[in-house]
């Protein structure tokens, strides 16, 4: 059983059976009370799930460098610490998971509101689901990614680009953003801002995937070699995700 929740939409899929729910909700926790009444339904019912969550409801941040391996625990204070730098004291009790990185590149964190998971998992729990796993999307998309990334891998999803830089294997920058519905003719200008933001500088290289985006132009801008993923154009929104 897999759920992609994204604004406005709750997608489900089990076996051959799917179906797309569309709401006003736009925020995570407002949608709750629908996924709520879906799961009521038998035909959803099921010992495991996958949850794949938008990005518009993760937070990443990437730390300085720690210059020294450290613990798990440590790890994970030292982004905590930077979320709340950022986002102030509600950072506090997000849930996080570290990506671990080499010494000499900065802690790569992804971050979810804790009320929000808190209450997605005991709603889940409810419905019968004993072993729930939640990732945001990126962790899905990775797996179509280069397996190692020498410049730019751009996810985009309706209303929401991130931006991934990294070279050697590591992630050396990372952002995301809200964009409308012309983004790819702003995606040259995007580009240029975060390759002058990044510490490093990059390698000319962007691959670009649309998930639920829509399909891809082919055109190319100068001085940058454009890769489109593989993706399937006719999909939109959240259930794209449920195919990967």
């Amino acid at each position: 059983m897999r759920i992609a929740l994204a604004p406005g939409e709750i997608a489900l899929v089990r076996g051959a059976h799917a179906h797309l729910h569309e709401t006003g909700a736009r925020d995570a926790p407002a949608l709750l009370p629908a996924l709520d009444a879906l799961l009521a339904d038998t035909a959803w019912h099921a010992g495991s799930v996958e949850v794949v969550l938008s990005q518009h409801f993760v937070r990443h941040i990437l730390t300085p460098p720690p210059g020294k391996a450290l613990p798990p625990d440590e790890e994970r204070a030292l982004i905590v610490a930077g979320l709340r730098e950022i986002y102030g004291e509600p950072a506090q009790t997000w849930v996080v998971r570290v990506h671990s990185q080499p010494p000499h590149t900065g802690l790569l964190g992804a971050a979810v509101d804790g009320a929000f998971a808190r209450e997605l998992d005991a709603l889940l729990a409810k419905h019968g689901f004993r072993r729930i796993a939640i990732r945001p999307l990126v962790s899905l998309a990775a797996r179509h990614a280069p397996r190692t990334v020498n410049g730019w891998w751009l996810l985009a999803e309706p209303g929401w680009l991130g931006v991934f830089g990294g070279t050697g294997g590591n992630w050396q920058h990372v952002a995301g953003f809200p964009v409308g519905d012309g983004w790819q003719a702003t995606l040259p200008d995007l580009v240029a801002r975060e390759r002058d933001a990044a510490a490093t500088e990059l390698p000319a290289a962007v691959w670009l995937h649309s998930l639920g985006a829509g399909a891809l132009d082919t055109s190319r801008t100068p001085g940058l070699r454009w890769h489109n993923l593989p993706h399937d154009a006719r999909l939109r929104g959240a259930r794209a995700w449920l195919t990967l």
